[in-house]
């Protein structure tokens, strides 16, 4: 009799072990269930800029009988006049997505599917510039006539007009394509580490 009871005790503490090591799994699943909040952090901790760095090079050209003096032209078609300056203008653009601009609307965690869904921000130009020196063997020059070479201050004038023509351009149709696929790359490989199956991105 103490035999028989001595088992039933013995598998009814087996019962209850089992129930409560699934009960602790479960709770523990529970608690590392990354949420909205948590993968937005790990967004912005792993990859807070997904970019292309591009670069475009002009000729600006100046021309002192133009009311406008300024455009950016082929060289070819030049013709002989007051005076004339072309300068090669090399414009260097980090273009792409700034994840730090993500906020909890733009992470969604579709569980029938185990895949992340973000939104992502606007792209934008995150850096641009030019070369700060003048490259004066790459300047050409022509003064007709007794009229003054045009000078350093007006080359400078010249790249700053380059410059801010360039940056009308639209360089979400130059590369918006490189730079989701890109962020499509770089998300889904943190979908995965998280514990997902894949994300989904959204522009």
């Amino acid at each position: 009799m103490n035999k028989r009871l001595n088992i039933i005790l013995a598998a009814l503490i087996c019962i209850l072990a089992i129930v409560g090591i699934c009960w602790i799994v479960n709770k523990k699943n529970e608690v590392e269930q990354p949420t909205p909040a948590t993968i937005l952090s790990t967004i912005k901790q792993e990859a807070d800029l997904v970019v292309t760095e591009v670069t475009i090079r002009k000729i600006a050209y100046y021309d002192s009988s133009r009311h406008e003096h300024f455009s950016i032209t082929d060289p070819s078609t030049w013709k002989y006049g007051d005076r004339k300056c072309i300068v090669p203008v090399e414009v260097k653009i980090k273009y792409g997505y700034d994840l730090r601009d993500l906020t909890l609307e733009n992470v969604k965690v579709n569980d029938s599917l185990r895949i992340l869904e973000v939104t992502l921000p606007q792209p934008k130009v995150i850096d641009a510039g030019y070369e700060a020196s003048v490259d004066y063997d790459k300047v050409v020059c022509i003064s007709t006539g007794l009229r003054d070479e045009v000078g350093h201050e007006t080359i400078e004038n010249i790249r700053a007009q380059a410059y801010e023509a360039v940056m009308k351009e639209d360089f979400q149709e130059l590369v918006g394509h490189e730079i989701k696929n890109n962020a499509q790359t770089i998300l889904n490989s943190l979908a995965v580490s998280l514990g997902f199956d894949g994300c989904s991105i959204k522009d």
